[in-house]
């Protein structure tokens, strides 16, 4: 063969490679996002901020949107769109099909556990605000499954406790949790003042200050755990940490993963490589949707949601 058309064919295969990579970036069509959303919560007598993730292409007539609600660590507001490129992990995940076209909420709840804490200057009853409040905003105005098998709950670090509480709590309301580096702590025992007081410093008076053993315990996820043996509905669970984590989060989380199974509960545990950082967030929230997306299912209650979803803005 000549040079001229060896040089002819390559530039021809370097075309098609070129219109082929271009053809696989449009698949992937970005989601669309919006901050710091505001909506009134009865449970909090004031507005509650979040920040959403949504398709770009609303569904079509009859179908609907699972929800994942999507929870911040400890001091954070919108660090899983600023730090975790979550943005561009789900618009992957929802081109590759490895999970479906989904709403994402990230609530803005910064130090609050996520628990609903009634003391005068804490922040309020913030489980509720999150799983009753926004949840039902939320699908006033988007069409959204209205069921258990259509909604997941995700978080890292704080958020990663948080969302096992929600899902323990409420399997009714919640199919599947899924905790990334999750602060998992065994109750505290009585008489280990030691342990209160470093609890003390730590929980940012979510559960009294000083820190009440018996509110701590009542909220603690371990017994939460212990009472799905006898629940009809039990959701799903997915937990991950990295192998450098603190000792304590590590040990907790492999302890919690088996009283699960105890429980009759489906538990699958990821320990990887890394500590207590984005590294580990962004790779494990990418492994969470490759597990999560088989466990959801939008059928439920379809019909209902799409007549009675307002339309997308």
């Amino acid at each position: 063969m000549d040079l001229a058309a060896t040089l002819r064919r390559a530039g021809l295969a370097a075309a098609f490679a070129l219109t082929s990579l271009a053809a696989q970036a449009q698949d992937v069509v970005g989601g669309l996002v919006e901050r710091r959303l505001l909506t009134h919560s009865e449970a909090l007598g004031r507005d509650i901020a979040y920040s959403l993730y949504r398709p770009a292409v609303a569904p079509r007539e009859g179908e609907v949107w699972p929800t994942l609600f999507l929870l911040e660590g400890r001091p954070s507001e919108t660090d899983w769109l600023d730090q975790g490129d979550a943005q561009n992990i789900l618009d992957r995940a929802i081109a590759d099909g490895v999970i479906p076209p989904m709403l994402v909420v990230m609530p803005v709840a910064p130090h609050s556990w996520y628990v609903d804490n009634p003391d005068p200057g804490g922040h309020g009853r913030m489980k509720t605000a999150i799983t009753q409040d926004l949840r039902a905003a939320l699908e006033q105005r988007f069409p959204l499954a209205r069921c258990r098998e259509g909604r997941a709950v995700a978080g890292l670090s704080m958020g990663g406790y948080g969302a096992l509480l929600f899902a323990l709590d409420a399997p009714d309301l919640f199919g599947a949790g899924v905790s990334l580096s999750g602060a998992i702590a065994p109750p505290i025992g009585e008489g280990d003042d030691e342990r209160a007081a470093r609890a003390d410093r730590f929980y940012d008076k979510a559960f009294g200050a000083p820190l009440a053993r018996e509110r701590f315990n009542a909220w603690n996820l371990f017994g939460k755990a212990e009472a799905l043996r006898r629940a009809a509905e039990k959701p799903a669970i997915f937990l991950s940490i990295g192998d450098r984590d603190r000792a304590g989060l590590l040990q907790s989380t492999t302890l919690l993963h088996a009283q699960l199974l105890r429980a009759g509960v489906d538990s699958s545990l990821r320990v990887g490589s890394g500590g207590h950082d984005w590294e580990v967030w962004k790779r494990d929230l990418a492994a969470a949707l490759a597990w999560l997306g088989p466990r959801l299912d939008t059928r439920c209650d379809s019909e209902i949601a799409s007549r009675e979803g307002a339309a997308l803005r």
